[in-house]
């Protein structure tokens, strides 16, 4: 998913009783965007109905045809002035996020002409980064603060309540459910809020620290993208393996799914380096894995089990008439002509039988210790389907949070580009049936084997709940039910 930003006009609040000011932040220097014409904002607006009606497989899993047609019809009579593209993307994203589809949606990036002017002319950005839980708002970490602590309730910003604030910010997120949802408008607040409200340069803050009754107020200079960004990506290195000499544990992180050489290199080594500290427990944590591509979760289970099993029971591939003319879906025409005189209707649904892994070519790096898989709201499409795997098959013990996406997920994701504004938008081309999915379970995401959840004491306090139940259960020496019972089979 690419970051949110949009062109707003900062709003300069004074200090209520009790604030305490930071540093002002940089006057902005003069900077208009560019205004579209009601034609043209029509003809984008048009285009973007169209190519998602031909586009996507299934639009009408969780809102009702009509309902949502007329919602498209509303918005279209509204565009009869000019408009920026803020203002033309305020008005048309939540018709795009109502199909509750977490690959499916309309942004802005932050690498457009107008995403770098903003930056550029000093606009800055809200400074705190937060915690959305059931609708109120939780302080993870500041980044200029000088009184509002980790898991500090924010009550109020700008006058206006956090939870008002947060139900105006989600309709603008792409999501499969609501915990996902959640999720995602955490990690991107600080651009939401001056795109949904046009606050960032100085945002007025009520809040009550974790712990205290006393209610406090404190005005934030926002800061520039730069400083936001780390909070919104985990950064270009993708994997990482951490070692805890005490338990014998050892973190395989993925923060994506890259299916290129180097990770290949770097699985290699990380089970060379869990083979020679003789470690006993691992751990895969793609809490924070947004997807990639889930050849290599099957490279990872390649280490970990010889059982067959399949990450996907079936998918169902649309036949797009739009998708010939893009050049930028080069990848998925290639998969429509592989599979040219199969569709009936504009359709192929392709089945999966599950496979044993393909042996190691070095075998001494089996691994044949407990193993814990670490998920979260966050833990999204490839992510999810290797949670899928290993919660269906026993391949290991899940712990945490429930997955992002929905065992009954759309993928195989498409880009699309609105011709006026330059707006990007994606679309799902293919409808996936996760391993394990149910009637039941549809649209629910991968559930743990030990649920683990973050509180807000755990946020206060910078404790990793989830590694912590790790290594407290690997010292008791009593492993974990689930696994202990398919470490055998695996």
């Amino acid at each position: 998913m690419k970051t949110v930003l949009t062109i707003g006009l900062s709003l300069l609040l004074g200090s209520a009783a009790f604030a305490q000011t930071s540093p002002a932040a940089p006057a902005a220097a003069t900077w208009h965007p560019r205004v579209f014409s009601p034609q043209e904002l029509r003809q984008d607006f048009d285009s973007l109905h169209a190519w998602l009606q031909s586009t996507h497989p299934d639009l009408y899993v969780a809102v009702r045809r009509k309902r949502a047609e007329r919602r498209w019809q509303a918005a279209r009579a509204q565009l009869t002035r000019p408009m920026t593209r803020r203002e033309f993307l305020l008005l048309t994203a939540p018709l795009t996020t109502q199909y509750q589809d977490g690959h499916t949606g309309l942004y802005l990036d932050a690498e457009d002409e107008e995403g770098r002017a903003y930056d550029e002319h000093g606009r800055r950005f809200f400074p705190l980064n937060v915690r959305v839980k059931d609708g109120q708002l939780y302080a993870a970490n500041s980044l200029n603060s000088q009184l509002i602590r980790p898991g500090a309730r924010i009550t109020r910003l700008n006058g206006v309540p956090a939870a008002q604030l947060v139900a105006q910010m989600k309709p603008y997120w792409f999501h499969d459910h609501e915990a996902n949802l959640e999720s995602t408008l955490s990690r991107f607040f600080n651009t939401s809020l001056w795109f949904v409200r046009g606050w960032g340069r100085q945002v007025e803050v009520e809040f009550v620290n974790y712990g205290t009754r006393q209610r406090q107020r404190e005005t934030l200079a926002g800061v520039p993208y730069a400083q936001v960004a780390p909070y919104i990506y985990p950064g270009r290195k993708r994997q990482r393996l951490t070692i805890h000499e005490p338990e014998r544990l050892a973190v395989l992180e993925f923060t994506g799914f890259a299916d290129t050489p180097a990770t290949s290199a770097f699985l290699d080594s990380a089970f060379t380096v869990i083979r020679s500290r003789h470690i006993g427990h691992l751990a895969v944590d793609i809490r924070r894995n947004g997807g990639g591509n889930s050849a290599v979760g099957d490279n990872l289970l390649r280490y970990l089990t010889r059982k067959p099993y399949l990450q996907g029971a079936a998918k169902e591939l649309k036949y797009s008439t739009a998708v010939p003319g893009l050049a930028r879906n080069a990848w998925f025409r290639r998969s429509l002509v592989a599979h040219a005189g199969q569709f009936v209707d504009n359709r192929l649904r392709l089945d999966f039988t599950p496979t044993t892994p393909a042996p190691l070519v070095r075998p001494e790096l089996f691994f044949t210790g407990q193993v814990y898989l670490l998920t979260s709201p966050r833990t999204f499409s490839s992510g999810h389907m290797l949670a899928a795997a290993v919660k269906t098959y026993q391949l290991g013990t899940v712990v945490g949070e429930e997955t992002g996406n929905a065992m009954n997920f759309f993928g195989e994701v498409l880009g699309f580009q609105l011709p006026h504004t330059g707006l990007e938008a994606s679309c799902s081309a293919a409808q996936w049936w996760s391993a394990g999915l149910t009637d039941a379970n549809r649209r629910r995401g991968v559930q743990p084997d030990v649920p683990v959840p973050t509180t807000i004491r755990d946020l206060a306090e910078g404790r990793d709940a989830v590694l912590e139940y790790l290594k407290t259960t690997i010292r008791a020496g009593a492993g974990s039910p689930t696994a202990s019972a398919a470490r055998g089979a695996r």
